[in-house]
């Protein structure tokens, strides 16, 4: 195994441990339409053994007569750890990679293929919260739904009352880096000029509760390159921005993180 993989294998899992860190979330399901099409309360687990070469990932899904569906899986090192990225056994074409260190920050598609649905989860992370995005397309190339999990470590969040942004204002200075599709971790570099669409237009922008924006293709293609876009503004002064780069075969090349502050209050 290599030294990018152990490091990457530290960055996925280094934080946990025996004991659980149950992540409490509302599951809410959007049409490409912005209508709520379904949500639900669900609770995702992590726990390592104790040397942390064996991941287990439980969800539950609890129902209104309090029984509770449960699902399970686990993830040797030896077999998921693998040059691009993590394998879950959950689906088997996609990765996990993880830029910082508490855990993943993107589950992707590896490549766009026709005939076949694609998604790509993107994990907007801040002290005990975890907003998850993920932009889900049908076997024709399609927009079908956006998942939007919003998740509190040890209990369920409050409703999502927060509102909705469509810009910021103020000076908002940022730092900028990246992983590839084979674990290489570029340097930090600041970066300046916060616009809330980084796709100039190309993409729709979808404003949802709670200050996230995701700006994402309607419509998928072999032969265009395409990004896959969320953000959320975690706290006032602080804006978190992911980004999924697929080439023009539709391979995934490259996850970008993007950290901008600001010490303008009114935004």
């Amino acid at each position: 195994m290599t030294h990018l993989q152990e490091q990457h294998w530290e960055k996925l899992f280094g934080f946990l441990d025996t004991e659980d860190k149950p992540m409490y979330g509302t599951w809410t399901v959007y049409s490409p339409e912005k209508e709520i099409i379904k949500s639900s309360q669900g609770i995702r687990n992590l726990r390592a053994n104790a040397d942390k070469t064996v991941i287990t990932h439980t969800n539950q899904f609890p129902s209104p007569d309090g029984s509770m569906l449960e699902k399970q899986w686990q993830m040797p090192k030896e077999t998921c750890n693998l040059p691009d990225g993590l394998l879950h056994p959950a689906n088997p074409s996609k990765r996990a990679l993880a830029l910082i260190d508490d855990g993943s920050s993107a589950w992707v598609t590896q490549k766009l293929e026709s005939g076949h649905n694609f998604s790509a989860e993107l994990f907007l992370k801040h002290e005990d919260w975890n907003t998850s995005i993920g932009s889900i397309y049908a076997e024709n190339g399609d927009l079908e739904k956006i998942l939007y999990l919003r998740e509190h470590l040890n209990s369920f969040p409050d409703i999502a009352t927060g509102k909705e942004i469509t810009h910021l204002l103020g000076n908002w200075i940022g730092t900028k880096q990246s992983i590839t599709s084979d674990l290489k971790i570029s340097e930090a570099e600041e970066i300046h000029n916060l616009v809330l669409d980084p796709t100039g237009g190309k993409n729709e922008s979808f404003y949802l509760p709670d200050g996230v924006v995701l700006n994402i293709p309607k419509k998928l293609s072999i032969g265009q390159e395409f990004d896959i876009v969320a953000a959320k503004l975690v706290a006032e002064n602080r804006y978190k921005r992911l980004t999924a780069k697929y080439n023009s075969f539709g391979v995934f090349v490259l996850l970008i993180s993007e950290v901008f502050k600001s010490d303008n209050e009114d935004v």
